[in-house]
């Protein structure tokens, strides 16, 4: 005895009311049809009635649908007509939608739906559907549609082709809330950056003054300060532009800046990703990969963003409504997806940071580029992207290996783009923003004090832990002081405030618990680790120096690393007998940083012969120097800006930006300095010349006499 399955209507409920997650996405579903019918037009009209929203009007200039395709495809749920259409259809497009349940957002929307749609050889047809009814049905069988067929069209006149669906009875009172809000998002369904001459345009329109006041991306895309292009072709950058485009009112700016493909180094054109390593050994680690595109059947992308600033300071100065910009880019903020000109969602919605833009921006103490002050649009080709699958509830694509190559590309794209945008913000903050000392452990270790006092009952155990509060907070402050002055041997502020807010971090999740033995163990590891970092410190002097030792012991420190990146060092120190005041640990440790960023960038620009070169002179005046260059790409944003803290030329934004920094104010403390040199400010030694090892050239430069 065999059986089959029977469904019944409801399941056509369920099917439109999960798989469609809200109405924007319902409506984006309808537009997809109208695109795979070769629309070049679609107009979506919002009838009111006293602003109250009475019915939806979705109307297109496609090729529209006869009786055969209406009652064989439209009607059938779940069709594969689409999924089988791999080559482009009459007008060259592949088609958006290929699961056959797109339809079922009407059920979303509405109770009762006309749809007339006509074809250029055959009668126009009406049909209509009340879906209130469904439930009354027992089989599916049960549920009647009227189809009708016009001899003399009704709507589609002149030989006009195209689609039109009519949805009433809505099945959610709109508030103008809420209709402003699908406004916003049908608006996004193009992408502003296209151009004129796109092929498929969505129009929305409404009988009363529903949309009126809301900012478009025409009203603040002036307003904009940062502007970005960039185009990615199988492994490489085919395109890049980036534009600083400062306001009139900005006085104090000279001139915008442009930079294009050939301003940057050649290693950058290369598309790179960063995934996670697993060593035998246990240990995880991110590297750096390159991409190939069409490796993943992700085909072209064309990145576009503009970076907006929003520093109080600075957009004062803007030339138009401020309360504007705010909320369009509280409500648009963010990097949308569209594919063949058509929004991919869910991306670019406020609760969907998927390039990880806000997480780094919390996690990563510098990093000031966040979903609220950009708009940004990856553009892909239907034709080339088959390796991006769209989820069944369209809500983006599904997380596969070609997805999460897409991630890391268009974040790569987007990394080059912060870089130079952080080059113009950094000069344009010292031109106009007043210096803020920003504090965020001490703020942090503040909040866990009025947590303990809050939350911990007892007096006794309360006092306890606030004596260890009140020390750790004396003593970070002193900590960090010394360290912006002097850093050890060995120590990076970077990794003491690291270490030191990850323990913070974990006390104010125990403090907010009122758990009393983690709070007091974390405490205690806190004060030891800060103990030990402030004794290292307090052991360092300035003295006359021999700077030929201390360039030998950096280089000692490092030798496994060269042997390891194949460096060839040219140590042109040995037998020199100049001395300077110095402090020995915070020079070695200075000389360490920059031969750090030396390898980085050998290794980055892959050069098949990799040298560094440290000399030691007193070329320059007033002081005896320690002269390191390396024959690299040299540097890729003005020296002058790349001492600043939390800024950083390296892509991805690869570390906190603090190494030069740090330096520059070491060798302020020890009253040198650090320069950046030209190839003709000094005289290195000739085999250095003749090696070509002197593309980034650094001095550590000490005084002669103490100070």
């Amino acid at each position: 005895m065999k059986e089959s399955f029977s469904i019944t209507p409801r399941i056509i409920a369920h099917l439109g009311e999960d798989l469609i997650k809200n109405e924007s996405i319902a409506l984006l579903e309808l537009v997809k049809n109208s695109y795979d019918a070769c629309a070049t037009n679609c107009i979506i009209d919002f009838n009111t009635n006293n602003e109250q929203l009475e019915s939806l009007t979705i109307t297109d200039d496609g090729v529209g649908m006869n009786l055969n395709i209406i009652k064989n495809v439209w009607l059938v749920i779940g069709t594969d007509f689409k999924h089988k259409r791999l080559e482009p259809n009459c007008c060259g497009r592949f088609p958006l939608g290929e699961k056959g349940i797109g339809r079922l957002g009407i059920h979303k929307l509405g109770n009762k739906i006309t749809l007339i749609s006509k074809t250029i050889e055959d009668k126009e047809v009406c049909l209509s559907i009340n879906w209130s009814t469904l439930n009354q049905a027992k089989k599916i069988d049960d549920f009647t549609i009227e189809i009708d067929e016009n001899d003399i069209p009704v709507y589609f006149k002149n030989g006009k082709t195209g689609t039109r669906i009519c949805i009433k009875s809505l099945k959610t009172t709109w508030d103008r809330r809420q209709v402003r809000e699908v406004y916003r998002n049908l608006t996004s369904l193009n992408s502003p950056f296209s151009g004129t001459n796109d092929s498929f345009k969505v129009d929305i329109r409404s009988n009363s003054n529903l949309f009126s006041g809301l900012a478009t991306f025409e009203d603040i895309k002036d307003s904009g300060l940062y502007f970005g292009h960039c185009v990615m072709k199988g492994k490489l950058i085919e395109d890049f532009q980036y534009e600083f485009k400062p306001w009139s009112s900005l006085s104090k700016v000279d001139k915008g800046r442009k930079i294009t493909k050939t301003d940057l180094m050649e290693e950058d054109l290369n598309i790179k990703g960063i995934k996670e390593v697993i060593y035998r050994n246990g240990k995880k680690k991110n590297v750096e990969y390159n991409i190939d595109l069409d490796e993943f059947q992700i085909g072209d992308i064309e990145f576009d963003i503009i970076i907006y600033e929003m520093d109080a300071q600075i957009f004062n100065f803007v030339n138009a409504e401020k309360s504007s910009i705010k909320t369009y880019l509280k409500e648009n903020g963010g990097v949308r997806v569209y594919r063949d000109d058509v929004r991919v969602y869910d991306y670019g919605e406020r609760d969907n940071d998927w390039l990880g833009i806000d997480l780094k921006r919390v996690h990563k103490l510098g990093s000031n580029v966040s979903n609220n002050i950009i708009l940004g649009s990856v553009k892909l080709k239907r034709s080339q992207s088959f390796g991006l699958k769209e989820k069944t509830n369209r809500e983006g694509f599904i997380e596969n290996n070609s997805y999460i190559a897409l991630v890391n590309a268009v974040d790569y794209a987007l990394s080059l783009i912060v870089r130079e945008r952080n080059t113009d913000k950094t000069i344009l903050t010292t031109l106009y923003k007043k210096n803020r000392v920003i504090e965020p452990v001490l703020s942090d270790l503040n909040d866990v004090i009025k947590l303990v006092e809050n939350k911990v009952p007892e007096k006794e155990t309360k006092d306890e832990i606030l004596k260890y509060l009140y020390r750790i907070n004396e003593q970070y402050k002193e900590v960090k002081e010394v360290l912006i002055k002097s850093a050890n041997a060995g120590l990076n502020l970077s990794v003491v405030i690291h270490e030191i807010e990850k323990q913070v971090a974990a006390l104010i999740g125990y403090a907010t618990r009122g758990e009393k033995k983690h709070i007091i163990d974390i405490s205690l590891n806190l004060e030891k680790i800060i103990r030990g970092y402030s004794a290292m410190i307090r052991k360092s002097t300035i003295g006359e120096t021999k700077l030929s030792s201390i360039v030998s012991t950096a280089i000692d420190n490092y030798s496994f690393r060269f042997s390891d990146h194949k460096i060839e060092v040219w140590n042109n120190c040995e037998g020199n007998t100049l001395k300077a005041y110095l402090a020995e640990p915070e020079t070695i440790s200075m000389i360490t940083n920059l031969l750090d960023n030396s390898i980085f960038w050998l290794c980055y620009a892959r050069k098949d012969q990799r040298k560094i070169s440290i000399y030691i002179t007193d070329q320059i005046k007033e002081y005896n120097s320690i002269i390191i260059s390396d024959n690299g790409p040299g540097f890729n944003i003005p020296t002058e800006v790349a001492i600043q803290p939390f800024i950083t030329g390296k892509p991805h934004n690869i570390g906190m930006g603090l190494g030069l920094h740090i330096v520059n104010e070491m060798m302020r403390a020890m009253k040198g300095q650090l320069l950046f040199l030209d190839q003709d400010e000094v005289v290195l030694p000739e085999t250095v010349r003749q090696n070509k090892i002197d593309k980034a050239i650094i001095a550590l430069c000490f005084p002669k006499e103490k100070k």
